[in-house]
Formats: structure tokens, sequence, C-alpha cells
């Protein structure tokens, strides 16, 4: 299922008009490490196409030496903050305090990137000389002025990402049906729900706090003016992470395609503490991890946690900083390889913060009795 997901976004890529033989590519991600991770796995798909395929990748994220970067050429750049750890504390520390995001925090951060990056003389020098015949961007705001990087080389460019934003992807807009992400919302909603639905699409469709509005002017003085969503209207293609047959019903455009499972690949061999742990484990196991970013939940959070997962007839994986209180039957770490324990014979229930992951592809095992929560 992986494979067929990972060439159907290849060849949603390499069929463009311009892409006839192996051609050049560089794929821009956010410079977070899963949304780096996903556009890596594409990017590995592509260069195994026959295809040079270079990834920028900020230098905090290098440092982990967590990604597989297989036939393809970090770009590796600097920055003075680490902006994926600065976004994940203000969003996780509000939501433990029971407070709303801090959205403002997250636009901050966006056009603080985006300016780092654009006002980078060396970097923009570094990916001119590669002479790329196509960027992939991540599709979310936060990378849309990213587009004038492209602008100003001549070169096509496509998005990929796990946001379905109508307003850019000029998708006819029907704000009454489709929820949106900040709420809890499903597409069956209440009267007043679709109310605040259709006001917060149609305010986000007109202010977008992750762009300058003279962003042009401002990166690319010597190039026609054009507005944000005029430019990232040009993308050839936009591939969204998610799984159309999974998610809500929603409208769609021809050069918007709606993918899963790229974030996720065949298993590998586990670690040996991993394996004897997970073989042993009869019984069944419970995945629990909340992102590389949230290790150290409060104390009265993790302390609920721990108390449920001792009391289930089942060993667990909690990808925790703590120490176990029992680690015969609960295995604590900072790290775990979440893709292969998924594969596991023995997982039975994956408990996360929902980022974007499909049971069946990370699996090459027989269909089991699983559960995400």
């Amino acid at each position: 299922m992986r494979q067929f997901l990972l060439l159907t976004a290849v060849c949603c890529l390499v069929l463009l008009p311009l892409c006839v033989g192996g051609k050049r590519v560089v794929f821009m991600p956010m410079p977070f490490t899963s949304h780096t991770n996903y556009h890596t796995n594409v990017a590995r798909t592509l260069a195994r196409q026959g295809h040079e395929v270079w990834l920028t990748m900020p230098d905090y994220i290098v440092n982990r030496r967590v990604l597989d970067t297989t036939n393809l050429t970090v770009i590796e750049y600097q920055t003075l903050r680490n902006f994926e750890e600065i976004a994940m504390a203000a969003l996780a520390g509000n939501y433990f305090k029971g407070l709303p995001d801090d959205w403002d925090v997250f636009m901050s951060i966006g056009l603080q990137f985006c300016d780092t990056l654009l006002t980078n003389a060396s970097f923009f020098q570094n990916v001119k000389e590669l002479r790329p015949d196509l960027f992939v961007f991540d599709n979310l705001r936060f990378m849309n002025m990213m587009t004038i990087i492209s602008y100003r080389l001549g070169v096509p460019f496509a998005f990929l990402g796990t946001f379905y934003d109508p307003y850019y992807q000029r998708i006819p807009l029907q704000p009454c049906n489709i929820p949106l992400i900040i709420f809890s919302y499903s597409h069956h909603m209440s009267f007043l729900q679709r109310v605040l639905t259709t006001v917060l699409h149609v305010f986000s469709s007109v202010v977008d706090g992750f762009s300058y509005k003279e962003a042009v002017s401002r990166y690319a003085p010597e190039m026609p003016f054009l507005t944000i969503d005029m430019l990232v209207a040009r993308a050839e293609i936009w591939l969204v992470e998610t799984d159309h047959i999974l998610d809500y019903p929603r409208p769609s455009m021809p050069n918007v395609k709606l993918i899963g499972g790229t974030a996720t690949g065949h298993s590998k061999p586990l670690p040996p503490h991993f394996k004897s742990f997970m073989d042993d484990a009869k019984e069944g196991v419970v995945i629990v991890s909340f992102g590389s970013y949230v290790l150290s939940p409060p104390e009265p959070i993790t302390k609920n946690i721990i108390s449920v997962l001792q009391d289930l007839p089942f060993k667990s994986v909690f990808r925790s900083n703590i120490l176990s209180p029992n680690s015969k039957k609960i295995l604590t770490s900072s790290w775990i390889p979440q893709n292969d324990l998924l594969a596991h014979p023995n997982t039975r229930v994956f408990v996360s913060h929902c980022e974007s992951i499909n049971m069946k592809s990370a699996s090459t095992c027989p269909p089991q009795p699983r559960y995400v929560l």
C-alpha cells in the first residue's frame, strides 16, 4: 500500500510536462522533523526513479540524525533558532495548561523562518547553482512565501504536505460542510458550528498571518509584483497527506491529489531490547507516543497514563523521558522505532497525538486486530 501511494505521488510529480527523463528536484519541507520525514520518503522514491534529488534541512534536524536520506543530497542551512522546538513548546505548553493554541507564536515563527531563508543570499545562490527543474514545497501556509525562490528562478513548483486548504488550492469553497482542523468538529455539525466554521473559513481566506502582503516586493524586487495567493496558485500540483477513504468527504480539484501513508514504510528489524520486549508480549502491546517534543508531560498526566497502562492486560511501550515503574510491563524510552513497532504482530493498540500514520502501510504482517486511539 505504501509503495502504491508513494509511486502515485511520484507519478503525479514526474508526469508533469517538464519531467521527461531524469530531472533535478529540490524538496523544501517545513523545518520540523515529522514534515521532513514524509518529504524524505517521497524524495527517496523520486531518486529511485532516476531523478537527482536535493532536500533542504535545518542544522538542528541534521544534527539529530534520525532521518534516512539514502540517495539524497542534503542542503543544510543554519538557523539562529530551533523553530521546531519553539513552536512545539508553545503549542504543547498551552494544551497542558488548558489554554487555546497560541497561533500568533506559530505565525511569528513562520514569518521569521521564511525571512531567514529568503534573505540568505548564499542559500539562494547554492540552490540556483543546482539548476533545478522542479521545487517541492511543504503545503502549510507557513511555507507559502518560499515559492518566491522558484519565482525568481523561473522554475515550476509543486506542494506536498498535510494541509487541505481550499482557498489556496482553488477548490470551490463549501465552508459549512468542511470542518476546520482547529476544531474537534466532524462533518456532522450543528447549525451554530456551521456558522462559526463559515466565518472562520472566510476570515482565513482574507487574512493570512503567515505571509507579508508585499512579500514579492520585499524579497524579489527585480520581479513583477504578485500577491502570495496569486503566486501559490501557479502550483503544478498539490499532494495532500490525508486518506480520502478514512477522512471526511470533501471537494477537490484535478491538480489536488489526496494521498496518505507517506510517513510510513516497510518495517526494519527492531533493536535487540525492543525486539525481546515485543516478542515476549504474547498478550499484546500498546504503543504510546505523543511525538518527539512531548516527552515530559505534566506529572499528573504522566501518573494517570502510567496508572492506566499498569492496569491493562497488555504490555506497553511509552515514548517518554520518565523512568518506568515496572520495566517488564512498561518500556519507556525517549526514542522508539515507531514504524517498526507498529508492524510487529504483537502490537494491538496505538495511542498517539494524531500525527499522520497508516497502520496498514506500516505493517508487513498479516492483518491483526488493532486500534488507533
